[in-house]
């Protein structure tokens, strides 16, 4: 039950990673660039909508083309783990969820910095 629930908050929270990462490091944008203050499109020039906008097509794109499966397995995984190393603990399922966000970073992240170690796309 532990990895079904690491699967669906993997999955959920990586859009509001995907936020947090345009409004702190960058995020790439299909057709339209890397969007972030490290990026060449300034987040803080956009209003919030327009930001999220962004973030929600690159989160689809994204997510068609692979991420909505790599997410759950993470999600799986960090869930299951967690699971097992605080299964005595009076908080194991917030501990759960934390693993699971902590785990729906690491493709996030691998994303935004994907054009540095294979070139520019």
């Amino acid at each position: 039950m532990d990895s079904i629930r690491g699967a669906i908050v993997a999955l959920t929270s990586s859009i509001l990673v995907a936020l947090l990462f345009a409004y702190t490091f960058r995020i790439p944008i299909p057709m339209g660039g890397m969007l972030g203050p490290l990026g060449g499109l300034n987040p803080y020039s956009m209003g919030f909508s327009g930001v999220l906008t962004s973030v929600a097509v690159a989160w689809l794109f994204y997510g068609l083309f692979g991420g909505f499966v790599i997410l759950p397995v993470f999600g799986a995984i960090a869930g299951h783990l967690a699971s097992q190393k605080f299964s005595a603990a009076g908080n194991k399922r917030q501990m759960v969820v934390l693993w699971a966000v902590l785990a729906g970073m690491i493709p996030v992240f691998g994303l935004s910095i994907l054009d540095l170690i294979i070139g520019p796309w």
